[in-house]
């Protein structure tokens, strides 16, 4: 048990068997590594791969064990423990995956395959231990689920794309993309890489464990479960054949269309006729059995702008310099969005004080803001803040059972005076003395609007 206790504080040693993996996959890239499961029973990698957990949070899988109770209980030693010993002899099973509908920002649901705590555990561990070598490989044309990589970057260098005389871009949407990756392909792309057999018998495991539904378990014949811990990493292996294809090919300057990928989101930025790059982009789909989605996939002109991302790009005459210009700003359907997660939170019938409200509402407005301080937002940030104020305001006005919005009685000052965020110019900012233990001062930093 002492090993677990050493263990604890094992994130450098684990950073340090990344960067090992990396180097040596990036120093030989037909390396196929054949000693790989010891270092997923590692007590320090199920350790970070548990803290990891801890952090991304979730609902119980099938078994009903939350993360709360593990903490609560001291169970977490125990279970490391147990999932090295288990790892160790190869006797690891895992459970099917607990499937619930959530709703789509533009409709409709999709499914959400929510594993056991344990079972979110070892494909961290398997993630932590396989993704290295696999980030050796991927194109820098691809953003999503990838360490120091994110969305900023890829709207950033989108921008930049469409300044190089780009006239408009064709949007690519896949049908039902997670649900239709074929098993067999995706795990000739792994078996390219890997060749433990202990470590491949394990990643066949998470691709066809089944899913619980209805009290019965379907099994999983195609495709890998969203919300698995392991599903994107699967997710950036399997289309990273397309990134490399286009670019082998030389589609970039063949066709004058630059690809840009965030997990199955992409974009082809377009200089000529976008006719030959929406078919040899499909063309590669069909031969990895992916199917587009014929009624999102389409044709946008950069005059009338697109979404990618949660971002809305146009091009446009700046006021300033009577020049054309490519601006990003908050997509609309982000918008409605946030302030729809916003009445959510705000609407519960419980009742809550002023301080739970404001940890309620302030880490989702940070968030947003956050995300999207480095696009043209400044419109954007304000109609935020008024909504949060109103909705603030007119709590506070029927928790004390008046009417109306109580404008006078609360007025912005006193709101940020309670601990409510406040916006200004992309900045977070708060009141010198914020009420309710809200502490912190940034309003000495300053973000320039856009």
């Amino acid at each position: 048990m002492s090993d677990c206790h050493t263990a604890k504080n094992g994130a450098a040693q684990v950073r340090k068997l990344q960067r090992a993996l990396y180097r040596t996959s990036k120093q030989d890239q037909k390396r196929r590594f054949y000693s790989l499961y010891d270092k997923v029973w590692r007590v320090d990698v199920l350790w970070e791969a548990w803290r990891q957990v801890k952090a991304n949070k979730g609902a119980p899988g099938v078994d009903g064990m939350a993360i709360e109770e593990i903490i609560n209980t001291g169970y977490e030693e125990e279970m490391i423990q147990k999932l090295h010993e288990v790892l160790r002899e190869q006797r690891y099973q895992f459970a099917p995956v607990r499937v619930v509908e959530i709703p789509k920002p533009k409709g409709g649901t999709r499914p959400l395959g929510i594993a056991t705590v344990e079972d979110r555990v070892v494909q961290t561990a398997m993630k932590l231990v396989l993704e290295p070598i696999f980030e050796a490989d991927f194109h820098d044309c691809s953003y999503g689920y990838r360490p120091k990589r994110d969305a900023k970057q890829a709207s950033l260098a989108i921008r930049e794309d469409l300044y190089n005389r780009a006239w408009g871009v064709v949007e690519i949407d896949f049908q039902a993309y997670f649900t239709s990756i074929p098993h067999r392909k995706l795990m000739t792309l792994i078996t390219k890489r890997i060749a433990d057999g202990s470590l491949l018998k394990l990643i066949k495991q998470t691709l066809t464990v089944g899913a619980y539904v209805k009290g019965q378990v379907v099994p999983t014949k195609i495709g890998v479960p969203q919300g698995s811990p392991i599903s994107p990493l699967y997710s950036n292996i399997y289309l990273n054949l397309i990134d490399q294809l286009w670019h082998k090919r030389g589609y970039p300057a063949k066709l004058g269309a630059t690809l840009h990928r965030y997990a199955d989101d992409a974009i082809l930025v377009c200089r000529r006729s976008p006719q030959p790059v929406l078919a040899a982009f499909e063309g590669i789909a069909k031969r990895m059995e992916l199917t587009l989605n014929r009624d999102k996939t389409r044709v946008t002109h950069v005059t009338k702008g697109f979404d990618f991302l949660g971002v809305n790009f146009v091009k446009r005459r700046s006021p300033r310099s009577g020049k054309q210009a490519i601006y990003m700003f908050p997509a609309k359907s982000a918008q409605q969005t946030i302030r729809n997660r916003l009445k959510y939170v705000t609407s519960r019938r419980a009742p809550i004080s002023p301080k739970e409200f404001v940890a309620m509402v302030n880490p989702m407005v940070t968030g947003w803001v956050n995300y999207f301080r480095h696009t043209n937002a400044s419109q954007a940030f304000r109609g935020l803040q008024r909504f949060v104020n109103i909705r603030f305001r007119r709590y506070l006005t029927q928790r004390r059972k008046g009417r109306g919005f109580g404008w006078k009685r609360f007025p912005n000052s006193k709101l940020y005076a309670m601990g409510l965020v406040y916006i200004g110019s992309g900045m977070l900012e708060y009141t010198a003395k914020p009420a309710h233990g809200v502490r912190g001062r940034l309003s000495d930093r300053r973000t320039r609007e856009n």
